[in-house]
C-alpha cells in the first residue's frame, strides 16, 4: 500500500506541474488533488521536495533497468535525453524550482553506472588503477550532465537529439583513448 500511496502523490505532483511551477505547490495542493490527508502525505514524505527526490529516484531506477547493461555510449546519452524529454514539464518546472546543482547531481548518479559499464568494456584484460579509472569516468560524466544540463536550461528542445551528433564526433572514441594512456604496464 506504502508504494502506491507514493505513486499516487508522484502523480499529483506531476498534473499539478501540468499548471504552475514546483515552488508554488503546497501539500496541501499535492493531498487536495490525490485525495488522502496531509498526514498522510507526511508519513511518506517530509515535504514537497522529498516528494520531488523520491520520483527522481523512481526515474533514475526505470533508467538503471533500461540501460545499465548498455555497452554503447551513444544509446546510453540518447536514451537519458529520451527519458528526460518523457518527463519534459516535470524536468523543467523542478529545474526553475531548485538549483542547478540538484539537477546535475540527479542525472550525474543516473548516467554514471553505465559509463563505468561502459568503461569496464574497455579496459577488460588490462591493469589500470581504480583512481584513474574513477577519474575518466567523472570526466565524461561531468561532461556529458553540462551538455545535458545546458539543453534542459534551455527548454529541452526536441531538435537536441537530432544535433547530439555533434557530441558524438568530439567523444567518439576517446573514453578507450583517455583510458588507455592510464594503462599500467
Amino acid at each position: 500500500m506504502t508504494s502506491l500511496t507514493k505513486k499516487a502523490l508522484a502523480a499529483s505532483l506531476r498534473k499539478l506541474l501540468e499548471k504552475k511551477r514546483l515552488d508554488k505547490i503546497t501539500v496541501k495542493d499535492i493531498t487536495d488533488d490525490c485525495g488522502v490527508n496531509r498526514q498522510t502525505f507526511y508519513y511518506h514524505f517530509h515535504d514537497v521536495y522529498d516528494l520531488v527526490e523520491w520520483i527522481f529516484v523512481e526515474e533514475a531506477k526505470k533508467f538503471r533497468g533500461r540501460y545499465d547493461e548498455e555497452r554503447d555510449l551513444k544509446a546510453v546519452v540518447t536514451g537519458l535525453t529520451e527519458q528526460l524529454l518523457e518527463n519534459k514539464t516535470f524536468v523543467i518546472n523542478v529545474f526553475y524550482s531548485v538549483n542547478r546543482q540538484q539537477l546535475e547531481k540527479f542525472l550525474q548518479e543516473l548516467a554514471r553506472p553505465s559509463l563505468e559499464e561502459i568503461a569496464a568494456r574497455f579496459i577488460r584484460g588490462k591493469h589500470i588503477s581504480q583512481d584513474d579509472l574513477d577519474f575518466v569516468v567523472s570526466f565524461f560524466n561531468f561532461s556529458l550532465v553540462g551538455i545535458v544540463t545546458e539543453w534542459v536550461s534551455g527548454g529541452m528542445d526536441a531538435a537536441f537529439i537530432k544535433d547530439i551528433d555533434r557530441f558524438y564526433k568530439v567523444i567518439d572514441g576517446t573514453m578507450e583513448g583517455a583510458l588507455m594512456k592510464f594503462v599500467l604496464l
